[in-house]
């Protein structure tokens, strides 16, 4: 009795040990992530809702304001071997021992940015899907699929005249879009 009951404790203590490690895990990389996000944007709004043009809304995982105009974030809080492909319906994920699929996130990311593009015509909006930086993809090279470091690179925050000046020509339309999604 006394020996299964250490067994019991031994294999509770080292799956608390595994959720504590996994929580900590994703933790650090939203962490990670929103580091980056302060570090390439002058603002951002988190969970917006906003009108999708056909009468209905829709959620951003992240919305910024950089000085290449605004930015849609997709945020999927994935590590491992990413195997995907702009043609694929599902994209499959091995990290460890663990695999499984998620849909193909391209077509939901590019109505997000046609939603914005809607509310603002007059501002550049560009999108990516963020993994994890553990995240290795195999497949299609996808541009607008991209590791939180490859984001940072792709939109590091300028601090020269001519970004102070596009992000000026940008900010009213930015309070538009506030309120959009503050009404949404």
């Amino acid at each position: 009795m006394a020996l299964e009951l250490t067994a019991t404790f031994s294999f509770v203590a080292a799956s608390a040990g595994l959720i504590a490690f996994i929580s900590n895990s994703r933790r650090r990389a939203r962490r990670v992530l929103l580091k980056t996000i302060r570090a390439i944007s002058h603002d951002y709004m988190e969970r917006v809702i906003v009108p999708d043009g056909l009468d209905g809304k829709i959620e951003l995982d992240y919305l910024l304001l950089t000085s290449r105009g605004l930015l849609v974030l997709d945020v999927r809080e994935i590590g491992g071997t990413v195997f995907a492909g702009s043609t694929l319906d599902r994209w499959a994920i091995m990290d460890g021992t663990e695999r499984f699929s998620i849909t193909n996130p391209v077509g939901p990311s590019m109505a997000r940015i046609v939603a914005v593009k809607r509310l603002v015509p007059d501002v550049p909006v560009h999108g990516r899907i963020v993994f994890n930086d553990n995240a290795e993809f195999r497949g299609d090279d996808l541009p607008q699929v991209v590791s939180v470091t490859d984001l940072c690179k792709q939109f590091d925050k300028a601090g020269n005249a001519a970004a102070d000046r596009a992000i000026d020509a940008f900010y009213s339309e930015w309070l538009k879009l506030r309120e959009a999604a503050a009404a949404a």
